[in-house]
């Protein structure tokens, strides 16, 4: 028999280390690093999209405890990925802290449903646009490996960046 509370705990800390650690990272880095080589991404934009996909996937998880199917709202875009740009458009003019605020809050949001979504449940599979028939369990490994792959990212660029200016500055390299 499965312990579905010692399951949730550990989802919760899960949850709670990979963000210590996204923050220990993105809380030293310059918002505006551009993330992919040839793409105006920069690691605001990626917070902005982990946001978001969070969000997305506390939708997900509700509709599927209210046994409607999962669909996103595209707001009159073409795909989930024309969506995640418009969110990316609409929140231009936050300031990083703002960003950062909301990242914790929608984090909260999905700890306090992962807490409340009924034990009995927890096998049932919902999908958002990045995760297809994931139980609650899969669906928050997922989040965390998508919230590590998007870091592991910008931990690349950071160094790109440290790579590039200490070569064009030598005399500022430490």
């Amino acid at each position: 028999m499965n312990d579905f509370p010692r399951v949730k705990r550990e989802l919760i800390a899960a949850l709670d280390q990979g963000r210590a650690a996204a923050l220990d990272l993105v809380e030293t880095i310059p918002p505006d690093l551009t993330v992919h080589e040839g793409s105006d991404w920069t690691a605001r934009d990626l917070v902005i999209h982990l946001t978001a996909l969070e969000a997305d996937m506390i939708t997900a998880m509700q509709r599927a405890l209210e046994g409607a199917e999962f669909s996103v709202d595209l707001r009159g875009q073409k795909d989930a990925s024309a969506l995640y740009e418009l969110r990316r458009r609409e929140r231009a003019d936050c300031s990083w802290h703002e960003l950062l605020r909301e990242w914790a809050r929608v984090r909260d949001q999905l700890r306090g449903v992962v807490l409340a979504y009924p034990v009995d449940r927890m096998a049932m599979s919902f999908s958002t646009p990045f995760f297809v028939d994931y139980d609650l369990t899969g669906a928050v490994g997922a989040c965390g490996a998508h919230e590590r792959h998007h870091l592991a990212e910008m931990r690349s660029a950071l160094k790109r960046g440290l790579t590039t200016d200490t070569i064009e500055n030598p005399e500022g390299a430490k």
